[in-house]
């Protein structure tokens, strides 16, 4: 078998990147508590809610991951100037597929940016595929996003499409108010093989002896109480099967908690889905049925502009009634290839008084009616389990 180079022989256990954070001094505390609750309920790696939050730069972020995760590091912005001879080695269904991006090739070696540089199986399979000795280098999530979708047309869903314009923004600006000659101006030559281990670059060493602190040593503050919202079971219609609250209390990330939540009601409700809320803009998450999950991740909402979602964005409790007639409402029928007149019922889900996600349920007003209660019920335990998993991560910090 082909052993990445940055495997860890020893079966020691890497530091985690909050960790390797905190002993650097990039972040405190605090920050790392906020991007880990960005991350919980709006998903991605953390070093991309970092970079989203402004917490860290992406160069910085480059070498904070080599030193953790032991790759070869490389400034981000190079893999957007990758060679075509080297892109042809990897095809774009496989690029695709596994999230590889081709940086350089060294003889048998074969320098990539990879999304999940920690399984091995992949990482084996792809060098057979490939006939190459694959090494995986430390790339932030956010550029490799940008990389694949330059390279292999991917599609990036709006967020990342926003981070990729603040991103490029952000260097634009950086480089304006300190410019200097590098490889990467226009007309210069790009060095692919300018790659460094973590070992051989300027960056401080991480004291492998600071411990992340066990759930015995974390006084919670009272914002981060699991317990302060009781949430009544429904009064009326079916008691929910216990499935849905197991899969709930066991989600060990945000898209399990709308996989069970969806899962659950499309049995009766087959129009639905939840939908994340960003800013001033409620964007696609998860949908019932057999929807393409990035068909889905496309359907935007302004919030500016006459929605059924507005309606409950300005902290309403819900909304249930007719869909009324708009082309922000028209574009949520059209999803379901489904015609006026219709009914739905728009439950918020809130985390801390954030409205971070909207549960939309279409169906027949009586149905809807019957079901109520026990919508209520489970979007108040979807709540619940949005703290729980910040919580649980912000203990680990991972």
């Amino acid at each position: 078998m082909n052993l990445p180079e940055h495997q860890n022989r020893s079966g020691a256990p890497r530091r985690r990147l909050g960790e390797c954070l905190l002993a650097e001094g990039i972040i405190d505390a605090h920050q790392l508590d906020e991007a880990i609750e960005y991350q919980c309920i709006y998903g991605g790696k953390l070093g991309t809610s970092l970079i989203e939050l402004g917490l860290i730069e992406e160069d910085q972020m480059a070498r904070i991951l080599s030193q953790q995760l032991r790759l070869h590091y490389i400034k981000p912005e190079l893999l957007m100037n990758v060679p075509g001879a080297v892109l042809n080695l990897i095809p774009d269904k496989v690029a695709l597929k596994h999230q590889i991006v081709p940086y350089h090739e060294e003889g048998k070696k074969l320098y990539v940016a990879i999304n999940d540089v920690a399984n091995l199986k992949i990482l084996d399979d792809l060098a057979f595929q490939l006939n190459h000795i694959i090494v995986p280098l430390a790339i932030p999530e956010i550029r490799l996003m940008m990389a694949l979708k330059k390279h292999y047309g991917m599609l990036l869903s709006p967020r990342y499409e926003t981070l990729a314009v603040q991103l490029n923004r952000r260097n634009l600006a950086a480089q304006k108010k300190a410019p200097e000659k590098t490889a990467e101006e226009p007309g210069a030559t790009v060095q692919p093989a300018a790659v460094a281990t973590a070992e051989n670059t300027d960056q401080a060493k991480i004291d492998d002896e600071t411990a992340w602190p066990l759930l015995g040593d974390v006084e919670l503050g009272p914002e981060e109480q699991i317990e302060d919202t009781y949430v009544a079971a429904p009064s009326s219609g079916k008691e929910p099967e216990i499935d849905i609250l197991h899969l709930l209390a066991e989600a060990q990330q945000r898209d399990d908690i709308a996989s069970a939540i969806i899962r659950y009601f499309e049995v009766n409700f087959p129009h639905c889905g939840l939908f994340m809320v960003r800013g001033d803009m409620v964007s696609g998450w998860l949908a019932a049925g057999s929807h393409p999950r990035q068909e889905f991740d496309h359907l935007s909402v302004p919030l500016a502009e006459d929605s059924i979602f507005r309606l409950v964005a300005s902290q309403g409790p819900y909304y249930l009634g007719p869909v009324r007639e708009s082309d922000q409402n028209r574009k949520i029928l059209d999803f379901f290839k489904t015609s006026p007149p219709q009914n739905c019922l728009t439950v918020p889900l809130r985390v801390r008084d954030r409205l971070v996600s909207i549960l939309y349920v279409q169906g027949p007003l009586e149905k809807l009616e019957q079901y109520f209660a026990e919508i209520q019920y489970i979007v108040g335990k979807a709540e619940m389990a949005f703290k729980l998993l910040i919580l649980k991560n912000k203990i680990l910090s991972s």
